[in-house]
């Protein structure tokens, strides 16, 4: 385990103060964790069902700023592989979302040999598969387990949520991705640098069932939410505005969205 030398690493990530304070800081941060971390892998039993930083999110971290496998603490790494693992092909395990790890180690773990594998392998067993691909970003849904790829970083974010939507690139993948898998007519617009607009069309839609499932909760993530409805149709226009509001925009915020809309189209009885 070796984390000193990936204190810079933090530091860029951090812009809190200064950049010397910055720099100090992330040190003293990766030498009080990196003890803190010895002494939780020497209780391995403690390590594998009550790590000392909940849900390996230290571990998480050293991944997002791009330690190497061979410097992260090696038996927590394990044990990590193991749950990620666990979660993908049996659904057991809590906490499995936004969990990154190397697109290497992650082919590895389910012992497929590269991303068109993987895919052809869990098609056959998931009951829906939904993939979109642009430059360097591949999206894959599978059931309800999203995975992000990111070639240029060559990591997998599994079951991302909390990850922001800061491009319109990301903002109209994940549309489309989302529309996919639903079966939801979609579209997107870019209204200008951060301001973006996301339109889905309402087939047959009862007002007092569509606004009933977008609540509070959906409504207050988007800079502004519009439904119009009419003659048994309509559509949900949404406006997002990136880096605009007190929170960032996040793949939850989508999600959430998607799924409110399908759900209120698998209520509707056959005539």
């Amino acid at each position: 385990m070796k984390l000193k030398k990936h204190a810079d690493d933090l530091a860029t990530r951090m812009e809190l103060l200064d950049l010397p304070a910055d720099n100090q800081l992330a040190k003293e941060f990766i030498e009080l964790y990196e003890e803190r971390c010895r002494e939780c892998q020497e209780d391995r039993l403690g390590c594998t069902v009550r790590p000392a930083c909940k849900n390996r999110n230290f571990l998480n971290m050293l991944i997002e700023i791009g330690v190497e496998p061979e410097d992260l603490p090696g038996f927590c790494y394990s044990q990590y592989l193991e749950q990620i693992k666990r979660f993908i092909l049996e659904r057991k395990g809590r906490g499995m979302i936004d969990r990154r790890l190397q697109t290497k180690d992650f082919l590895s773990t389910l012992r497929v040999s590269s991303i068109k594998h993987f895919l052809s392998r869990f098609k056959k067993i998931w009951k829906k598969t939904s993939v979109v691909q642009e430059d360097n970003i591949k999206l894959i849904a599978g059931d309800d387990i999203i995975f992000h790829f990111d070639f240029a970083r060559g990591i997998v974010i599994v079951n991302p949520r909390h990850h922001e939507v800061d491009t319109y690139q990301v903002f109209r993948m994940y549309a489309e991705l989302l529309s996919k898998h639903y079966g939801i007519n979609a579209s997107v617009s870019n209204m200008a640098t951060n301001w973006w607009l996301l339109t889905i069309e309402l087939d047959g839609a009862k007002p007092s069932k569509e606004r009933s499932l977008l609540d509070d909760s959906i409504l207050n993530r988007f800079e502004d939410l519009y439904i119009d409805l009419a003659n048994g149709s309509g559509r949900v226009e949404a406006e997002v505005i990136s880096n605009g509001g007190e929170s960032p925009f996040e793949v939850t915020d989508l999600v959430a969205l998607f799924e409110g809309i399908s759900k209120s189209k698998r209520r509707k009885k056959p005539k």
